[in-house]
């Protein structure tokens, strides 16, 4: 059974709420001050600490609105299981944002807890929608969601390198067709820092 630690008690409030809004995995950092935190790890930004990796089986089918995941699901090694649990949890027109790092960043590699690598095409195993000219199989799972947006993002930590950075970002998502462009035959040459994905139920 899921252990699960309500620090607050608060999981039935947000739950009773109109408009269910959670953030996954938020480190030390709370995104959404509205949002119930849930993370393996406490810290003052978490309500909830339970492990993600057996999923969000204490809350209901089609209960939340809105569910925020930044620099998360890298580290989570059932994946599937996860966008699955996501998946039965939102709300019918419910929407997950997930932000990850792309595969072409160069720190990806650094960080031992890293599990999973993304590109454009990862969230496309898990829609039956064609949202980029290239196809990949749909048929590994059993749940679909539709992309709403993929957009690559570009940063640096070193101030010289950040403009070059932001100008390729605007390039690289001018449409889809240039993002196919950059991860095809750009993207080791001008890695990307993360990607982000907005997907509906």
């Amino acid at each position: 059974m899921q252990q699960i630690v309500d620090k607050k008690n608060i999981l039935e409030i947000f739950l009773n709420k109109n408009t269910f809004l959670v953030e996954l995995g938020p480190g030390n950092f709370r995104n959404n001050k509205d949002a119930l935190t849930i993370d393996k790890y406490d810290s003052d930004a978490v309500d909830i600490i339970t492990d993600l990796e057996l999923g969000l089986t204490f809350l209901p089918d089609n209960s939340v609105d809105y569910i925020y995941s930044s620099h998360l699901m890298e580290h989570i090694v059932n994946l599937e299981g996860l966008l699955k649990e996501i998946f039965r949890v939102l709300k019918k027109n419910g929407k997950f944002e997930m932000v990850v790092p792309h595969f072409s960043n160069p720190y990806f590699y650094s960080d031992y807890t890293h599990k999973n690598f993304f590109g454009l095409y990862t969230m496309s195993y898990f829609s039956k929608s064609h949202y980029f000219k290239r196809k990949v199989p749909q048929f590994y799972n059993n749940f679909s969601f539709t992309i709403e947006k993929i957009k690559i993002e570009f940063t640096s930590p070193f101030i010289l390198r950040y403009p070059f950075k932001k100008m390729w970002q605007f390039i690289f998502n001018l449409s889809k067709s240039m993002q196919e462009f950059y991860e095809e035959a750009v993207s080791f040459k001008i890695p990307a820092y993360q990607i982000r994905f907005i997907v509906v139920k």
